[in-house]
């Protein structure tokens, strides 16, 4: 525990790890475990729709501007006019490289081998500007680290640091993933063993695809907002947009959607729409 005080001192959630803060009291009952769960899933599905509508957008724009590009012409009309400098991140797109976002990093945490009652330091971390409830580490630490900081990652972006979400995801977590493997799973009267199953393996599915909608959810809406800047330039130069409209409608429908649907209160819009579930 030497090595692990210095970090016990820098969390505000250090006084819930030094007690013993075991399954909270009041049971789960069915009714709020399949609300909560439904909820969580509705959310996961939302932010999964959206973060694939992004990307799909950036593709259209990346797959029109590599299409006029390879046109002389348009090149040339391009210069004329001083657009010659493209957004680094769209030039990556165009040029087949992965859209890349400076200062950002892989969405995976290994975790430690040096745990702090029971909880790793990496969910510590993760949960530093969090309000935890404090009997959430006693759930946590039921699972095995890496469940720890699924769960946590999850939690967090759903903007779902809560109980009952911490109890739904070790409720649902594999007979594999828990630190004590005889620790019984719970069981609800009202659905049989097979119903279970189901969730379980839905919900795990989700988490995964919200995971990796996660993963690139934040690079590719940096590029969208690149994009957007500068086929706003474009679409006020008249010499551009004539061209455009003569011979290539396609890629100009392409650049008003994306113009049309990333402004800023649609964006906002859509950020109602997902809290509100």
């Amino acid at each position: 525990m030497t090595h692990a005080s210095p970090i016990l001192k820098s969390s505000r959630h250090a006084i819930h790890l030094t007690g013993d803060l075991r399954e909270p009291a009041g049971p789960l009952y069915k009714y709020r475990f399949l609300v909560t769960y439904k909820k969580l899933s509705a959310r996961m599905r939302c932010f999964i729709g959206e973060a694939n509508a992004s990307r799909e957008r950036l593709e259209s724009v990346v797959e029109a501007l590599r299409q006029l590009l390879a046109l002389e012409i348009f090149r040339d009309l391009l210069k004329a006019e001083g657009f010659t400098v493209i957004p680094g991140m769209l030039a990556d797109g165009i040029a087949g490289r992965t859209v890349s976002v400076p200062g950002t990093k892989p969405n995976q945490r290994e975790p430690s081998r040096q745990l702090i009652g029971g909880i790793c330091p990496e969910v510590l971390d993760l949960l530093q500007d969090c309000v935890a409830p404090p009997k959430m580490f006693g759930l946590l630490r039921q699972v095995l680290p890496s469940r720890q900081i699924e769960m946590v990652e999850v939690m967090i972006a759903l903007e779902r640091v809560k109980l009952d979400t911490a109890r739904v995801f070790i409720a649902l977590t594999p007979q594999s993933q828990f630190a004590g493997p005889s620790t019984p799973r719970k069981q609800f009267a009202g659905i049989d063993a097979a119903q279970f199953a189901a969730m379980a393996a839905n919900f795990a599915e989700l988490s995964r695809a919200f995971q990796h909608a996660a993963g690139h959810h934040g690079p590719c809406s940096l590029a969208l907002v690149a994009a957007r800047g500068y086929l706003d330039r474009l679409m006020e130069n008249a010499r551009v947009v004539r061209y455009l409209a003569l011979n290539c409608p396609e890629q100009l429908a392409d650049f008003q959607t994306v113009l049309e649907t990333d402004r800023p209160a649609n964006r906002g819009a859509g950020r109602s729409e997902s809290q509100r579930h």
